[in-house]
């Protein structure tokens, strides 16, 4: 029997619908992918990974295999927050007559942007790198600030044997009233002492000198704060990452009790003309334009542990 012509037209109507909203969602969305380890190479298992709003609810989340490894697509677009974490040894969810030992906290990247495919390896123990922020002063020196709040699991559970309490995880302050500090306020010290605290910092995968560690109080209400740092960092020198932004890894360790933790921040970089831009960095374009730099090629590089796939025009 004869298919009529009109239901026919329908069909192929319906399939060019689908092959184009396909095609779309595969061209706004990118591929993620990596493997989650601790310092000594062994392999995270369920852990979950996860793309979060400014309010930290979560917009994607994948989940690692028994060797670590994890892959999904997610939405173009820039993102507040990115992290891992195994529920199963993380201290507010921890299964029971997990040692002490073998809990662990979780990893945060900042300013997460999803532009292209990235293949992107994650490492975290017991030292969290929280709230990385960072900035340069205009019309200050050749540098960066690094403002982070680390927190060495080992001096968290001592604490909260100590005071007889615990952190609540998740909570949000954006709604309390704030009045300035009491003179008799508390210090819940979670991180290491500037001489205890060893911190290196990589820019664009290119390890940059730590010029200066300021330990600062951050304030949490008018009876309570804690122990953040201000790190002052120089400039990278070799000007090889093409992105359009900079990627910053802060790593930290304590030196007392071995905590150690990483994280990143992603910060687009400024706009300048030809005039600030400097020497070497105009002889790297000009060489690219006169080698036929324009031809359409795929590219794979690294920046900061991490791989990226671009198709250059």
């Amino acid at each position: 029997m004869k298919t009529p012509f009109i239901p026919k037209l329908i069909l192929l109507f319906i399939l060019f619908f689908v092959y184009s909203a396909g095609y779309e969602q595969q061209r706004d969305s990118v591929t993620i992918r990596g493997q989650v380890t601790d310092y000594n190479g062994q392999p995270i298992d369920s852990c979950s990974i996860f793309w979060q709003s400014p309010s930290f609810d979560d917009i994607k989340q994948a989940i690692t295999d028994k060797n670590g490894y994890y892959t999904t697509r997610i939405p173009k677009g820039k993102y507040q927050s990115m992290g891992a974490i195994n529920m199963s040894t993380y201290p507010h969810t921890v299964k029971p007559g997990l040692a002490e030992k073998d809990q662990r906290l979780e990893f945060w990247a900042w300013n997460f942007i999803a532009d292209r495919d990235t293949t992107l390896n994650i490492r975290y123990h017991r030292m969290e790198v929280y709230g990385l922020r960072i900035f340069h002063i205009p019309g200050g020196m050749p540098t960066y600030q690094i403002y982070v709040r680390p927190m060495s699991l080992t001096r968290t559970l001592q604490w909260q044997k100590e005071e007889k309490s615990s952190l609540v995880h998740a909570q949000d302050l954006s709604k309390i009233e704030q009045t300035g500090l009491s003179k008799q306020a508390k210090g819940v010290l979670l991180a290491p002492s500037a001489d205890k605290l060893k911190a290196i910092v990589w820019i664009d995968g290119e390890e940059v000198p730590v010029l200066m560690k300021q330990e600062i109080k951050e304030y949490f209400d008018a009876t309570e704060y804690g122990n953040a740092y201000l790190l002052t960092v120089d400039m990278p020198r070799h000007q090889k990452n093409i992105l359009p932004y900079r990627i910053f890894k802060v790593e930290l360790t304590d030196l007392e009790n071995g905590d150690r933790g990483e994280g990143l921040y992603y910060m687009e970089k400024e706009k300048v003309g030809p005039a600030e831009m400097a020497g070497s960095e105009i002889r790297s374009l000009v060489k690219r334009w006169e080698s036929g730099y324009r031809k359409t090629r795929r590219e794979l590089y690294e920046v900061s542990g991490q791989e990226f796939y671009q198709t250059m025009e």
